[in-house]
């Protein structure tokens, strides 16, 4: 696929506001707040409308010692709000029940067996955390049995909206909540603060929601959310108490990951935590993530975390497995603009994983099926621009069930059916989207000079953190690098070792670039070529003091008057 470079326009020649120019960051009062982020700034959980009506019923639900049970879906988003959840009932002493449908008999959301079991076990209240929103058949079994239903959710409202006891969900057309983009933890972490707010009802010190910050953050980042808005400041500050966290599994999953002393940050978050808690329920259950987060044992966390690195290992070779086989699969047809790819023993626990890592590759909208007998399982990521749950609604007389958001989500369908869903689906992509070339866009922030890499720049890209979506780390531009040393290195010498010196008003600035997977190009890079340079700005500790560094995302020969 070929890399298109586009360079952005600014009004001005200062790096550093031209990186907030690109945020749509253009007042000083706009500046102030993204760099200075401030916890009182989120907005109160009683802007939505049924609030007040939830947080009621939840303290009612503990004074008269009924019942509860929290319904989750399997992922981090979920698991994490789950724990936030009954991290909440455990300081308040209470135990609610817990169910988390297995993701291979059950699939996602609610169903009515389970709550059949609920009503024969006596459950009065039942919250969701990251589903329920499109469960209208369940509401309505809740509603006649006697079970008041809360819903916290952040997916799509497909149809009409269910008869719930309170329905707490930021897309709810509805609902009035100012801020659209918070995930399940999010929302669960809504609840809580809305039900620890009412101080006459408990003796815990204010504010001692924010330890749950931590577990925000991890599932805020697991669900590629914008990190813009309110989930800025949620992941910031839970950054910051992850570095000091209450919850002894989360301390040992950074210990089996190696990340016990280590830098905390969103990549932190989203490659080497959020995987391990998802490994348990793409592969087995996802309560043995949970019981890791809601441990307080020692012991029991070591265990725990040694049983989710082994359930991580396991996927990544069962990811790479099942990504060779759909890459041949969408070879064959890479010049439509929707792939779709199925395989017989694929674990439905990947295809997820799978769809995410080919939309990147292709640069398509992906659907990955586990094709069954009789129903098969997929799993469709998509491309900006194209808003993939408008796709599946077009296509929705063929499945079974569906759900997500515009760049994710998950369907059932009759495996007879997947010809004419790929048809419908393609037939929708002809209407509504542009043609999809073989391009790859690299955005680049803004061309610096070798005068701009400097300590002080790099502090400052510093307070644009925590990246992510909607606010990724600024890529950042030189041309006419020259080449002085380049190396292979890593294993198999799969990545690139390079020193350039970059042109500035003084003089060349002698810099050195470590290139992920990159280890391929050293054989062109000899001495004394000249080439241009997309990178992030970043900094490694050397000798005792920290010294920058060009993470390369591409490069090329030097083009002249660029």
């Amino acid at each position: 696929m070929q890399r298109v470079w586009n360079i952005k326009k600014h009004k001005t020649n200062d790096m550093i506001q031209a990186l907030l120019e690109n945020r749509g960051i253009l007042d000083d009062r706009e500046k102030t707040d993204f760099l200075n982020v401030d916890y009182g700034k989120l907005h109160s959980p009683f802007l939505f409308v049924q609030m007040k009506k939830a947080a009621e019923r939840v303290w009612q639900a503990v004074n008269n010692n009924e019942k509860i049970l929290i319904y989750s879906d399997y992922d981090a988003d979920a698991v994490t709000a789950n724990a936030v959840l009954m991290r909440m009932f455990e300081f308040l002493g209470v135990k609610p029940d817990v169910y988390i449908p297995d993701r291979f008999a059950e699939g996602y959301g609610l169903n009515l067996a389970a709550f059949r079991q609920f009503k024969e076990q006596g459950i009065n209240l039942v919250i969701t955390v990251d589903c329920g929103t499109n469960s209208v058949e369940e509401a309505e079994f809740c509603a006649a049995n006697g079970i008041d239903l809360i819903i916290t959710d952040h997916h799509e409202l497909t149809g009409s909206e269910p008869a719930a006891y309170a329905l707490i969900n930021p897309k709810n057309p509805a609902d009035k909540y100012p801020y659209h983009e918070l995930t399940g933890v999010g929302v669960a972490f809504k609840l809580a603060c809305a039900v620890l707010s009412d101080r006459s009802m408990h003796s815990l010190p204010g504010g001692y929601e924010k330890w749950f910050l931590d577990l925000v953050a991890i599932g805020t980042v697991a669900d590629c959310h914008s990190l813009l808005g309110e989930n800025r400041i949620l992941v910031k500050y839970g950054l910051q108490v992850m570095a000091k966290t209450k919850w002894i599994g989360l301390k040992a999953l950074l210990e089996i990951a190696g990340y016990a002393d280590r830098p905390l940050d969103t990549y932190v978050l989203g490659f080497i935590i959020a995987p391990r808690i998802n490994a348990a329920g793409r592969l087995q259950h996802a309560g043995i993530a949970l019981d890791l987060l809601l441990a307080n044992d020692s012991r029991e966390a070591a265990e725990l975390a040694r049983r989710l690195e082994q359930l991580n290992s396991k996927r990544q070779m069962l990811t790479e497995t099942v990504m060779s086989e759909a890459r041949e699969q969408l070879t064959l047809i890479s010049e439509r603009k929707i792939l779709l790819a199925s395989g017989s023993n694929w674990p439905k626990g990947v295809v997820g994983l799978v769809a995410g890592k080919l939309t990147e590759e292709f640069g398509r909208p992906v659907l990955v099926l586990e094709r069954g007998e009789e129903e098969s399982t997929g799993s469709a990521r998509s491309v900006n621009g194209f808003n993939i749950v408008e796709a599946l609604n077009h296509s929705s007389s063929v499945l079974v069930k569906y759900g997500g958001h515009a760049q994710a989500a998950g369907f059932t369908l009759r495996t007879e059916h997947i010809e004419i869903f790929y048809k419908k689906l393609l037939d929708f992509a002809d209407s509504n989207m542009g043609e999809s070339g073989d391009e790859k866009l690299i955005e680049i922030d803004a061309e610096v000079s070798g005068d701009d890499l400097n300590m002080r720049n790099f502090e400052m890209i510093e307070m644009f953190q925590p990246f992510g979506v909607g606010n990724a780390a600024p890529r950042l531009m030189v041309s006419g690098a020259e080449v002085r040393q380049a190396a292979a290195v890593g294993k198999d010498g799969k990545h690139l070792q390079l020193t350039v010196a970059v042109p500035g008003s003084e003089g060349p600035r002698i810099i050195k670039c470590i290139g992920f997977g990159f280890g391929r190009a050293v054989q062109t890079l000899t001495m004394g070529r000249k080439i241009d340079i997309v990178f992030e700005l970043i900094a490694d500790l050397w000798q005792g003091r920290r010294e920058l560094k060009l993470r390369i995302i591409d490069f090329r020969e030097a083009q002249a008057g660029v």
